[in-house]
């Protein structure tokens, strides 16, 4: 377990969420997500409890897409040297105006945070 790799863990799997590479149920999840950014509400996906706020703009590709994701969440961590429990928390955030980040804190308490350059 590496906890220099936090920062680069937590980002490759943001970027890689918020990117053309999540396409379910014939569409691109980042078209979903930047509908209801442009309607003026943050989002938020806690990827420890699988939640999505706002839970009323959740849409069936973002819901099928989380689980998706969150099942090959551990994977991901390992292949970057991160133990993924080590994590206390960990969320993608897209508050209404500002770029997609990362925010995660690891079991010494420690906040890591990253913005994710969006590719639209």
């Amino acid at each position: 377990m590496k906890y220099k790799n936090i920062p680069s863990a937590i980002h490759n799997f943001g970027h890689s969420y918020i990117s053309y590479e999540n396409y379910v149920d014939s569409g691109f999840v980042i078209e979903d997500l930047n509908k209801i950014n442009q309607k003026n509400y943050d989002i938020k996906i806690d990827w420890k409890t699988k939640e999505f706020s706002p839970k009323n703009m959740i849409t069936n590709r973002i819901s099928l897409s989380i689980g998706f994701w969150y099942d090959k969440i551990y994977k991901h961590f390992s292949s970057q040297n991160v133990e993924y429990d080590s994590l206390k928390s960990f969320y993608l955030i897209w508050n209404n105006g500002e770029k997609p980040k990362v925010v995660a804190t690891d079991d010494r308490g420690k906040l890591h945070e990253k913005n994710i350059a969006p590719l639209f």
